[in-house]
């Protein structure tokens, strides 16, 4: 590069285009270019820098934009400059009524329920919040496929069917989707979602925890380690005689995809709950004094995966009823969930460390959004569209959000493993509820949290899905046959 120019990138509407101007260039060059590279009028730029260069005659542009850097343009093109489309382009006016409620409408999409489905609705909303894993299946290509084993066939027709109900859920082209060629196809593999009444003959309601279970084993067929990563986590078990100190045995090769709450009568918090399944004595026979003996299994932690999935163990088979029966006690889930204490002591050294250096993070971020609510929003004397302002709004929050994400990452060491969350600290995204008193009849629902806005949560009942207030999910810790918590899905703090 010249040493009488500088050059920088321009993002606008998803497009990165390089900029190079002279040193002694003024604001006013600079948008010349821009029109003529986006087709954006000079009255409608908006640079995401400070003052907006709103001023055509500012100089030194160096001193405002740094050289290599990527500034945020808004602003749309001019209706009366005329260019070849790329693609047939379509109105809201050309739109169904369907799509045009969803067009301006930022609430997601629900899912139909087409008998006694509700947990199916509620688990697929669930893993649909995991960015990565909806990626993952967005991404599929069947034709790349190159399985040789015909036992596996029935699962890549699952993530087919997933990539197709995603594909419509990410779109918001209408009300609600309708998932019935998912769902025949996951009867077909895993035969007891299509159990029946044997009086009414309807399909009888399942448990949701299930449905996740086998939908893991699923993905981990298709996927493998590209899926399991992001979901798995790594365990150090310790296996002692309680009779005899000399027998003890460690195994690091435990893994499962859940951590599991149990719930006795004295539980109250969850991390009391995930404690106690890590600690556990069984009973068995010692290898060395040839007798039965009671063992104290202790498990740590030795990989922390980037998404956490607890499940509340609420259900347990009750002999009188014939049915699986629900522990309807409350225990308590933080939004927030630190679980450096079931690290092993290195593990944790190094995950603690970390959680640090992101809260310093958390912490500019917190206070740079209490200094912006503090201020009025700059006002602009361009006049914008609904789906103008709309497109600012998104634009505004996208590039927020990516300077965040940039900083926190910064902070993440390097020898960071696929799929491992940087610290021992998760954030909560996403809630399966269950109501009622067991497993095979009540209620399922989602609660999910917003993408960008940590503060705003929807429901998901089946198809109708509404904005709720963070406030009432405290409420789903149970205490009752209304929704209590069954599964919790957590993602790695600044991630």
């Amino acid at each position: 590069m010249s040493n009488d120019t500088f050059s920088f990138n321009i993002k606008h509407a998803g497009k990165v285009l390089p900029i190079t101007l002279s040193n002694d260039a003024t604001a006013l060059d600079l948008k010349t270019q821009v029109e003529e590279l986006t087709q954006v009028p000079r009255s409608r730029q908006k640079f995401m820098v400070k003052g907006g260069l709103s001023d055509d005659s500012i100089a030194n542009l160096q001193t405002i934009i740094k050289p290599g850097s990527t500034v945020m343009l808004l602003g749309t093109p001019d209706a009366n400059l005329l260019s070849k489309p790329a693609e047939k382009h379509r109105f809201v006016e050309d739109l169904s009524p369907d799509q045009q409620v969803q067009q301006f409408n930022s609430t997601p999409l629900g899912l139909q329920n087409m008998g006694n489905t509700c947990y199916l609705n509620a688990t697929l909303q669930a893993l649909f919040r995991a960015d990565e894993l909806k990626d993952l299946i967005l991404q599929y290509d069947p034709s790349k496929v190159t399985n040789s084993d015909a036992n596996d066939e029935i699962h890549y027709k699952i993530v087919l069917e997933l990539k197709r109900t995603f594909e419509t859920l990410k779109k918001r082209s209408f009300k609600s989707v309708l998932p019935i060629m998912l769902l025949n196809t996951l009867r077909k593999c895993y035969p007891q979602f299509a159990e029946r009444d044997p009086q009414g003959g309807f399909y009888k309601q399942q448990d949701a925890e299930e449905l996740f279970t086998q939908l893991f084993h699923t993905l981990t067929v298709v996927f493998g380690d590209k899926f399991a990563n992001q979901f798995q986590i790594n365990f150090r078990a310790t296996i002692k005689d309680t009779a005899n100190e000399d027998d003890v045995t460690v195994r690091e090769d435990e893994s499962d995809m859940k951590l599991q709450c149990h719930i006795s009568g004295t539980t109250n918090f969850m991390k009391n709950g995930l404690i106690e399944s890590l600690n556990e004595k069984i009973e068995k026979r010692s290898d060395i004094t040839g007798l039965n003996s009671t063992y104290a299994v202790q498990k740590q932690i030795t990989k922390l995966p980037k998404y956490l999935t607890v499940q509340y163990v609420r259900f347990f088979w009750k002999r009188s009823s014939g049915k699986k029966s629900k522990i309807l006690r409350k225990v308590v889930f933080p939004f927030q969930l630190d679980v450096a204490d079931l690290l092993t002591p290195e593990y944790a050294n190094e995950k603690i460390k970390v959680r640090e250096e992101l809260r310093e993070v958390e912490k500019a971020k917190n206070e740079k959004e209490r200094e912006a609510k503090k201020r009025k929003v700059e006002q602009t004397d361009v006049v914008m569209t609904p789906k103008e302002e709309y497109e600012t709004k998104k634009a505004l929050e996208e590039s927020e959000r990516e300077y965040w994400l940039n900083e926190f990452k910064k902070r993440f060491p390097s020898n960071l493993a696929a799929g491992e969350n940087p610290s021992s600290v998760y954030d909560l995204i996403g809630v399966i509820t269950h109501q009622g008193a067991n497993s095979e009849s009540g209620h399922y629902q989602a609660f999910i949290r917003d993408e960008s806005d940590e503060n705003k949560w929807y429901k998901f009942n089946d198809d109708k899905v509404s904005p709720i207030e963070k406030e009432k999910i405290e409420a789903l810790a149970g205490g009752g046959e209304s929704d209590s918590a069954l599964i919790l899905l957590y993602k790695g703090f600044g991630l």
